[in-house]
């Protein structure tokens, strides 16, 4: 999809800079809508589309809606628009809930998008519009709403969910004004879990349960319990919930699957049980999906394996285990007797099927999975030059290397020996990953685990144990410096030089190395930055005082540790250019040279500017607010308040909560 100017879910994009690749994450714990959604008028997306097929699913609060392609497993592809005609980013993020999102659903014309979360509102969205403007916003359910789907038409949709304290778990509405269309049974304690509209007339709406194993059949509209004369068949299933309800494309078949691991078919008119294949499965099944002609069903469930099943024959006709499949993107070739945690299959869609792991793609004889980040992004680095690698981490300890040319992941950092007995692709133990380092063909990433693990390729090959816990990291040329709670560690080819923890009289917040390895800035919690000299000959302490760079405090204002240091310019450069060394008093003053490289940099003066002038910084007012700051000669200077904090030197660069970027930086 693409990314307009003007798009309200990417609102914090410069439009100057508009996105070229959005990677979103991947499927958490909840399913949603299969690939290959409906355009225009039932008419199917075509292989030669200028469309890509997609799929979409929720993330926390999120909306997730990504394009597959068959060659993305292969870095393939070509140019894609999105729905507003624009060039495609690769994915699109849709932040309208106010709650996690539990369910979403593409109406028939792949124009619109209904909703739910976890707080029972329903949300309907334009999803070819630039400005993806809400067409309804309702609460429909006092409890969680767990599944969507759309009539034919795309004028009605059903919602089925928890009831809470209210009488109702399900509801018929019209999509744009929300008013109720008949009265749909409740089932068991007023817990449902799915349900489906028939896609063609006469009506027909199917309602699961999320604990009483039966299936709920309506007509109408208004829309009414069809019961009696024998033909309708409501228990089925032997126990638990009724996960998936899928009509195929004619209408004429309804299929069912849950907990108890089988596969029931009916009548899509009469609602008559045609037939039921158990233990299709060797435990729950979560979705299922028909083919384009209707006639066998994709299913997937929690033993790591996806089925196809022949609808008329009542038979499995083939089978991928996709438990073996994501241990061998990870590089684990051994039997586990079990399925890995994330292996379990929470939705599908005929020829994709996405994966708590991963998005597996089973067109061709190859299947392959597309894997990514299910959890914040914590750190980040770049590789070496000229590879195109970037890394990645995240707050559940996961490590991914990506092809910085394509955006496509290359694949898991993945443990070597027996760290990791679940291969769950996390690479710290029990805690987040905060800082990532790349020098010397070796990635080194530094976690709560307290620990500083190392990598090579993209396999953990050891690591090294830390007095303190770590937060963060840095590198030169061939050092690399980590900074602790309780003080700093140097580290050279894969091991600790420093001969114990340099103990600093301040908490450090950020690092920076030279690229010639012989100075080190560390910004500290006094909200100063502290520039040491690196000598590793023989000394006790490697590192020697140099000086100071102290901060004023602006008025009216409190001034806060920096969290982030970047140093543009080899370090021996730093006493030119019209700053000020002040000996006897081991600070560092900003000169007219630091004053003219922050005119138009993008970057803002917060507080007080000691050389005063008046002259107006930083070019980043996109979502930010204007202040006024006065210099130290009485001079006011006008500025730009669009950071937490952030602070500019020369050649330091320090960030705190908020970052602003554009194309120089």
């Amino acid at each position: 999809m693409g990314v307009d100017a003007g798009d309200a879910s990417n609102e914090c994009v410069p439009p100057s800079h508009p996105l070229v690749r959005l990677i979103p994450p991947l499927p958490g714990a909840h399913w949603g809508e299969p690939p290959l959604p409906r355009r225009r008028r039932g008419e199917a997306l075509r292989e030669d589309d200028d469309r890509a097929p997609l799929v979409m699913y929720a993330w926390g609060k999120l909306v997730v809606v990504r394009e597959l392609d068959l060659d993305e497993s292969n870095g393939g592809g070509r140019a894609r628009k999105g729905p507003t005609g624009t060039p495609s980013a690769g994915a699109f993020v849709y932040r309208g809930h106010a709650s996690p999102v539990t369910c979403a659903k593409f109406n028939p014309a792949g124009t619109y998008v209904a909703s739910g979360d976890a707080r029972g509102k329903l949300r309907v969205w334009a999803y070819d519009h630039e400005e993806h403007l809400p067409k309804l916003d309702s609460q429909v359910l006092a409890g969680p709403i767990r599944d969507v789907c759309w009539d034919h038409d795309g004028k009605r949709i059903v919602v089925t969910g928890e009831g809470m304290q209210s009488p109702e778990d399900a509801k018929v509405v019209q999509w744009d004004t929300g008013v109720k269309c008949g009265d749909l049974v409740a089932h068991a304690r007023r817990k449902g879990s799915s349900c489906a509209f028939r896609p063609c007339r006469p009506m027909r709406v199917a309602t699961g349960g999320a604990e009483d194993a039966s299936v709920f059949f309506h007509k109408g509209p208004p829309f009414q319990r069809v019961v009696g004369g024998g033909v309708v068949s409501e228990k089925c299933h032997e126990r638990g919930a009724v996960h998936p309800l899928w009509y195929n494309k004619d209408g004429s078949v309804l299929a069912s699957a849950g907990t108890d691991g089988s596969v029931c078919f009916y009548d899509g008119k009469t609602m008559a049980l045609q037939r039921r294949i158990e233990k299709v499965h060797r435990s729950s099944v979560f979705s299922c999906a028909w083919d384009r002609k209707g006639t066998h069903l994709l299913t997937c469930g929690a033993d790591g394996c996806a089925r196809l099943l022949d609808a008329q024959k009542g038979e499995v006709e083939r089978v991928w285990d996709a438990a073996a499949i994501q241990l061998k993107a990870v590089g684990h070739t051994g039997s586990m007797g079990k399925v890995p945690i994330g292996a379990m299959q929470l939705g599908c869609g005929k020829g994709r099927r996405p994966a708590r792991g991963g998005i597996c793609v089973l067109a061709g004889a190859k299947p392959s999975v597309i894997t990514g980040h299910q959890a914040p992004i914590s750190a980040m680095a770049f590789g070496a030059p000229g590879s195109d690698s970037v890394y990645t981490a995240d707050t559940d300890r996961v490590i991914v290397e990506w092809d910085g040319a394509t955006g496509k992941a290359r694949g898991r950092v993945s443990n070597v020996g027996d760290d990791d007995h679940e291969v769950s692709g996390k690479v710290h133990a029990g805690a987040t990953v905060t800082s990532l380092t790349f020098a010397g063909g070796t990635l080194y990433s530094a976690g709560w685990d307290d620990f500083v693990r190392i990598t090579e390729g993209r396999s953990c090959i050891g690591k090294l144990k830390m007095e303190a816990q770590p937060n963060a990291t840095t590198r030169g040329t061939a050092l690399v410096v980590a900074s602790t709670v309780e003080g700093l560690v140097l580290i050279k080819d894969q091991r600790v030089v420093s001969q114990e923890l340099i103990r600093l009289p301040y908490a450090a917040t950020a690092v920076c190395l030279s690229k010639d390895d012989d100075a080190l800035y560390v910004a500290g919690d006094d909200c100063n930055i502290h520039l040491y000299a690196v000598s590793l000959r023989g000394c006790a302490n490697p590192l020697s005082k140099y000086f100071d760079v102290k901060r004023r405090r602006p008025r009216a204002a409190s001034l806060e540790p920096p969290q982030a240091l970047d140093v543009q310019r080899p370090s021996r450069l730093l006493e030119e250019e019209g700053l000020d060394l002040r000996e006897g008093r081991g600070e560092v003053v900003l000169g007219e040279a630091a004053d003219g490289l922050a005119d138009g940099t993008g970057l803002s003066l917060r507080g007080d500017v000691e050389s005063g002038g008046g002259r107006r910084c930083g070019g980043g007012r996109y979502g930010g607010r204007e202040g006024r700051g006065r210099g130290r000669d009485g001079g006011e200077a006008e500025e730009d308040v669009d950071f937490h904090c952030c602070w500019w030197f020369d050649r330091i660069v320090t960030i705190g909560s908020y970052v602003f970027y554009n194309a120089r930086h």
